[in-house]
């Protein structure tokens, strides 16, 4: 699966660059039709070289761009969203949702927490934990801000409800899934990015 998903993705830089190059390529021999410009003349000169070379630069800024925070989505069975300042919430095959910070100075005892449905409030994150989880005894919810780094355990949905009216902050009962989450970031990119980006 992770190898198809890549060929997938490597299939649409080519397509992508060897459209980008072209459209590059036409309006360089448009504008040579048109100015005195030597430097342009000389490209026109040797066409194929600079298509090749500009479909290469434009290919691998592709693929850069395409494993870059925002734009990566995970691959194979792995997905991920970014949820802002450097954070992803992650799942493997939709069935294990789990929230690795950046900086795990500040976790109480591990270094990611296994979830069950969660919601971000602007730069907080509220989540409540799943029962698999080894810590589930000690604590059943989490706020955790984003910006900050710094965590708020819960041991019950009471304790967190209370904090969360203060706070304004999500109830419980708005939290939902990762695959409803990962959909509602699939369908809210712009559609340019869609079509226009791998």
């Amino acid at each position: 699966m992770f190898g198809l998903e890549l060929l997938l993705i490597i299939r649409n830089i080519f397509l992508l660059s060897s459209i980008y190059a072209t459209i590059v390529l036409v309006t360089l021999l448009i504008l040579s039709k048109t100015t005195t410009w030597h430097w342009v003349k000389s490209i026109v000169n040797k066409k194929l070289r600079f298509w090749l070379f500009t479909h290469l630069v434009i290919s691998v800024g592709l693929f850069i761009y395409s494993f870059s925070y925002w734009q990566n989505t995970g691959i194979g069975g792995h997905s991920q969203i970014p949820i802002g300042y450097g954070e992803y919430i992650q799942n493997e095959d939709f069935e294990m949702t789990y929230f690795s910070p950046s900086d795990n100075s500040a976790l109480p005892t591990q270094t990611e927490f296994a979830i069950d449905n969660y919601k971000i409030s602007g730069n907080i994150l509220c989540a409540e934990i799943s029962d698999d989880h080894a810590e589930k005894e000690k604590y059943d919810f989490i706020v955790y801000n984003l910006e900050n780094k710094t965590f708020t355990t819960f041991s019950d949905s009471q304790e967190y409800s209370n904090y969360a009216k203060n706070h304004s902050l999500p109830m419980a009962d708005e939290f939902y899934d990762f695959r409803q989450h990962f959909h509602e970031y699939l369908k809210n990119r712009p559609e340019w990015r869609r079509w226009l980006l791998p």
